[in-house]
């Protein structure tokens, strides 16, 4: 049961945007976080957030291009995921 439905453009932009707010939140904790472990364990959480976002936004991206030089027959074989999340290849077109 998919509990949202993403297409790959919403897809790629949620990646883009988690990672814009990893930033904002590594610079919030160096700003207002004054315990040094309190500091580390965030940054390390928001370094990781970070990290698999822009992994998961990458391996879409060669998943896409992918289907975009498959043949017809391969492309109802053929699935992406996103965060685990199926994604809805409709709007690629040849």
């Amino acid at each position: 049961m998919d509990l949202f439905n993403l297409d790959s453009e919403s897809a790629k932009n949620l990646g883009l945007g988690t990672i814009a707010f990893s930033v904002f939140g590594l610079l919030i904790v160096l700003k207002f976080v004054n315990s040094l472990i309190s500091k580390i364990l965030l940054l390390a959480v928001f370094g990781v957030l970070a990290y698999f976002s822009f992994t998961q936004r990458d391996a879409l991206s060669i998943c896409i291009a992918k289907l975009e030089s498959a043949a017809p027959s391969e492309l109802s074989s053929t699935s992406c995921s996103f965060f685990g999340q199926d994604i809805s290849l409709e709007s690629i077109s040849k």
